[in-house]
């Protein structure tokens, strides 16, 4: 075989290689990889959630970011944009507004002074009621009761948790990943007041 047939030959098998790779889906890069956080490829609604928890707690956007649909929306409890309408706004909440509140409250808790593992904890417990389906195909609908503090702040803080339920909206692309397409948050069950949603919390950075 001449030189250029095996220079051919070792093109194509590299191509064929990359190829191999290329068109798989992959994982999303954290801008700090020494971070430590746990990344699970979400085959799974229930994945979605567990790396929401993930890059919460490990204070990552591009993360966070990742685990969302680009048409995601958020709906604060309708009892939360009646009694604090004058004070918050939870109007039009798109992925782009999501984006940069989560952002404001990484930014603040980060430079809250607590220790790293207290400055933002989540907690995601499965509702009884409503288990989640399952052999989901192309959508689904789970919901989460939801424990999250957010280090330093006035409200959500250690003191006074967010509290609440989530109902999450889960779409699978082509390749069979999982993404939170929309997040219907609501008052807890046992509501007094005391502590607030985490709609509340979020849009007090919005």
């Amino acid at each position: 075989m001449n030189n250029s047939k095996i220079t051919l030959v070792s093109g194509i098998t590299l191509l064929l290689v990359a190829g191999c790779s290329f068109f798989e889906p992959g994982f999303p890069e954290d801008p700090d990889p020494s971070s430590g956080i746990t990344w699970y490829q979400p085959y799974s609604p229930g994945t979605v959630v567990t790396n929401i928890q993930n890059s919460m707690e490990g204070r990552s956007i591009t993360m966070y970011s990742s685990c969302l649909d680009s048409s995601f929306t958020f709906i604060a409890d309708p009892l939360d944009t009646l009694e604090f309408w004058n004070i918050w706004d939870f109007s039009n909440w798109d992925f782009s507004v999501e984006q940069n509140t989560i952002s404001n409250i990484f930014a603040f808790v980060t430079s809250s002074g607590f220790p790293e593992d207290s400055m933002l904890v989540v907690e995601f417990s499965m509702v009884e009621e409503y288990p989640d389906p399952a052999a989901p195909s192309d959508s689904a609908e789970i919901w989460r009761d939801y424990e999250i503090i957010t280090a330093g702040a006035e409200h959500g803080g250690w003191d006074e948790p967010a509290l609440g339920r989530a109902k999450m909206f889960m779409v699978e692309d082509d390749y069979g990943l999982w993404s939170l397409v929309k997040w219907e948050d609501y008052r807890p069950e046992d509501y007094t007041g005391d502590n607030y949603t985490w709609a509340v919390v979020k849009a007090t950075s919005r």
